[in-house]
């Protein structure tokens, strides 16, 4: 068996925001020295990355609609190697059994034995008539609570009338919500804005109490279907290229992990501050936010020749959603203007401002590429923070109405508006690792 402490935390209240509640409860433990492994519940990035500021590591994924119950229960355990305690985030079903989204917190609970703490917006209802109980909770978190008496009398209530321990309460701190809403999409939170939340969780919680619901189950052992056991070996080695600085830092760490354990040599590049790209079969270009960095990703003109050449080469190119933009001849910047890019798909990239709600999608590419054949079944989350305006003819991959743009190329390059996580379709890693191909004998590309 193994020793896994995990508790999933979570809200039924469909317009209420479990961040503040994960951040404080993290910080909490934090500073008692445990070394904790935050997860989505579904493979969506989060705009806020207050996990990265709190634990020093990257959130990662479960999704009940891309993963089987043994794929999920792999991935949960690889992810948590080293970790002292996960916890889990995301939307319960409400008090109708509705859930807003296609992976099921709910359905995590019980392939993988979590604790159920339900975070509460109490400004929500009023107290003299409390909520529907959920059928299921282990523990119940108090948010918005206005003042320490209130907390101390809701306690009462709610652990009379639910028959659930009240395990933390956090009033309204409205300049810490409102610094939290300040932050632009994709940011690091400041570490002081953490400590400060769970500064103010300390006020008013059972840590103790949180622990030992955590530990209440070992976990049975995961046979290895997805992770190898060991680093494989390739006769030849194949490089891939990742994009990483604050432009594009948009990955699944189980997709990078794959890729190494299968024999990848994965090195990471700037688009925005390096001069020459790393000698490599593919170039991986994540999601990220490019608007707020167009001036320095379209001044980085070394960057963007070296890109070019790659793609002449006949080599291959994965983008996806802001990696897509920036391989499009222009992108809209948050001011309006067109900044020109890369050139590599005759496009150009239209920002949407209201933040999307990421959908789910699954399509069957109706042409083959380096990706998979024709007819393979993707699945993925739509991203709709970017359109795409063809200027000149474009490959689309991907049949059905209305999908034609989501998944896109030329020559060697794919970019996808889907976000992929290639470890819950481990069968799509394997095009990363195909031959080069001969050079190209004309220019794919105006320069």
């Amino acid at each position: 068996m193994l020793r896994l402490p995990r508790v999933a935390l979570g809200t039924i209240q469909h317009d209420s925001s479990t961040q503040p509640m994960c951040w404080a409860l993290m910080d909490a433990f934090r500073r008692r020295g445990r070394q904790l492994q935050h997860f989505l519940s579904r493979s969506c990035f989060c705009p806020r990355n207050g996990a990265l500021a709190i634990t020093g590591v990257n959130s990662r994924h479960l999704d009940t609609w891309l993963m089987n119950r043994p794929v999920c229960r792999e991935i949960f355990v690889h992810g948590c190697s080293g970790r002292d305690l996960a916890v889990i985030e995301g939307r319960f079903p409400g008090p109708d059994g509705s859930s807003p989204q296609a992976s099921s917190l709910d359905t995590l609970c019980d392939w993988l034995d979590l604790p159920r703490l339900v975070v509460l917006d109490v400004s929500q209802f009023d107290t003299c008539q409390l909520p529907e109980r959920p059928l299921q909770i282990d523990g119940l978190l108090l948010d918005r609570v206005p003042s320490p008496s209130a907390a101390f009398r809701m306690q009462t209530s709610f652990e009379t009338l639910w028959d659930v321990p009240v395990l933390a309460a956090l009033g309204e701190l409205p300049r810490l919500r409102a610094a939290i809403a300040r932050l632009p999409c994709g940011a690091v939170p400041p570490i002081e804005l953490c400590r400060e939340l769970g500064d103010q969780f300390e006020q008013f919680c059972r840590l103790e109490l949180i622990e030992s619901l955590a530990s209440r189950r070992d976990m049975p052992p995961v046979a290895a279907s997805v992770f190898p056991m060991q680093r494989r070996r390739l006769r030849r080695a194949v490089t891939v290229a990742v994009a990483y600085d604050p432009a594009f830092n948009c990955y699944f760490p189980d997709t990078l992990e794959l890729l190494e354990m299968h024999g990848a040599n994965v090195v990471d590049f700037s688009p925005l501050r390096d001069e020459v790209l790393p000698d490599a079969d593919v170039v991986y270009l994540g999601c990220g936010h490019p608007e707020l960095y167009a001036h320095a990703l379209s001044s980085n003109h070394c960057m963007l020749l070296a890109l070019r050449n790659h793609i002449r080469a006949g080599r291959r190119v994965y983008a996806e959603g802001g990696g897509l933009a920036y391989l499009c001849q222009r992108l809209e910047t948050s001011d309006g203007e067109m900044a020109p890019m890369v050139g590599a798909l005759p496009a150009m990239a239209r920002l949407n401002r209201q933040m999307a709600t990421p959908m789910p999608v699954e399509a069957t590419l109706a042409r083959q590429n380096w990706l998979a054949p024709a007819g393979a079944s993707l699945r993925g989350y739509l991203n709709g923070h970017w359109t795409l305006e063809p200027v000149g003819p474009l490959i689309s991959y991907l049949s059905g109405p209305q999908r034609e743009l989501d998944l896109v190329g030329q020559y060697q390059v794919i970019g996808s508006r889907l976000h992929l996580n290639f470890a819950a379709q481990p069968q799509l890693l394997q095009g990363f690792f195909k031959p080069r191909t001969p050079a190209l004998a004309h220019s794919v590309i105006d320069g």
